[in-house]
């Protein structure tokens, strides 16, 4: 069997399923803009694509700041797949999480213990109005 390719991995503000199965993401973004520390932010969402998978299978989301490995969240599940040839739709909803202070995170995506992709998800300070 190949090894699993990913197709997609994105952060939402909401992400939709309709009655048809498709997915609608709302609010697509690649980083985080905060007027001041500590700070909460809402929900929000992971969407990740995945192909090459057959049987069972699990995966990590993993949220850490890059300079002190402090993990801001973290959460995973399991996927039984039947039809390798179709791929699959991970949809996870991430609570509402503290950042104590600006910096870059790195988001990780594993399946079955293995990292498919790393991105950058800077959390920036930014001026109040």
């Amino acid at each position: 069997m190949p090894e699993p390719l990913l197709t997609a991995l994105l952060m939402a503000d909401v992400i939709v399923t309709e009655d048809n199965g498709k997915k609608v993401l709302v609010g697509i973004f690649s980083k985080f803009n905060i007027p001041q520390f500590p700070a909460q932010v809402p929900p929000w969402f992971l969407y990740a694509g995945v192909e090459n998978l057959v049987g069972h299978n699990t995966f990590t989301f993993n949220l850490a700041r890059e300079d002190t490995q402090e993990v801001a969240f973290s959460a995973g599940g399991e996927i039984q797949v039947q039809d390798p040839t179709s791929g699959v739709e991970i949809v996870l909803m991430v609570p509402p999480i503290v950042f104590r202070s600006h910096g870059r995170y790195v988001l990780q995506f594993l399946v079955n213990g293995h990292e498919l992709i790393s991105r950058n998800l800077p959390v920036n300070l930014i001026g109040t109005r």
